[in-house]
């Protein structure tokens, strides 16, 4: 009899245990990383020169990266890249790197008393005296020849970035292309050099860039 009560009591307080316990709802999927390679879907998500009505320009950075794993690195330079047409593959764009100022900020909001100097070989903004002059004007469409430029490109068929032939002939200035993704909102471009060139995706007007860190 005492055997048989103490069974009794024991399931009673696992029955009690059970019935004190949360309910518990169903578990929260863990947030998706979104990853887009396809050439074409890539340039749906970005703003074009020759299709858009304003003059949209991407802010970001140039990373290093690890010859060997690819991994991507340190700051390199800063990053302003003006996209001006897509076609058959090929993205055409102008851009300007620079080297942050001394408290470490890339200074967005700031690129015309600096002289930047690193962009395409073959064309020149109209207050630079020539193609490899620093340039200090801002990246709008009333400050270079934007519809008839040698542009540099990103060649997702031949796997190649940089100057084409036309700019410098007969077979351009270009480094590999490793690979070209959008990740999470960002839009990350690495070459064989190897460099990572990382954008912000919202466009910006490049009369008011962005002020702060745009990561």
């Amino acid at each position: 009899m005492l055997r048989a009560t103490l069974v009794t009591l024991a399931a009673l307080g696992v029955a009690l245990t059970a019935h004190a316990q949360p309910e518990r709802g169903p578990a929260t999927p863990a947030p998706q990383t979104e990853t887009i390679t396809d050439p074409d879907a890539i340039a749906a998500r970005l703003r074009f020169w020759a299709t858009d009505s304003g003059d949209p320009v991407y802010f970001g950075e140039v990373r290093n990266v690890d010859a060997r794993s690819r991994r991507v690195l340190g700051h390199y330079q800063c990053l302003a890249i003006a996209f001006i047409r897509y076609e058959a593959g090929v993205f055409h764009y102008y851009h300007k790197m620079w080297a942050r100022d001394a408290s470490g900020s890339c200074r967005y909001d700031d690129v015309t008393s600096r002289r930047v100097g690193n962009r395409g070989l073959c064309v020149r903004d109209n207050e630079a005296s020539g193609p490899r002059a620093p340039a200090t004007a801002r990246m709008t469409k009333d400050n270079f020849d934007w519809q008839n430029g040698r542009f540099r490109t990103i060649d997702t068929r031949a796997r190649r970035v940089g100057e084409t032939a036309a700019c410098v002939p007969p077979n351009g200035a270009a480094a590999g292309l490793f690979s070209l993704q959008i990740v999470d909102g960002r839009f990350r471009l690495i070459t064989t050099r190897p460099l990572s060139y990382e954008l912000n995706m919202a466009p910006q007007d490049p009369r008011s860039p962005p002020a702060a860190p745009v990561f």
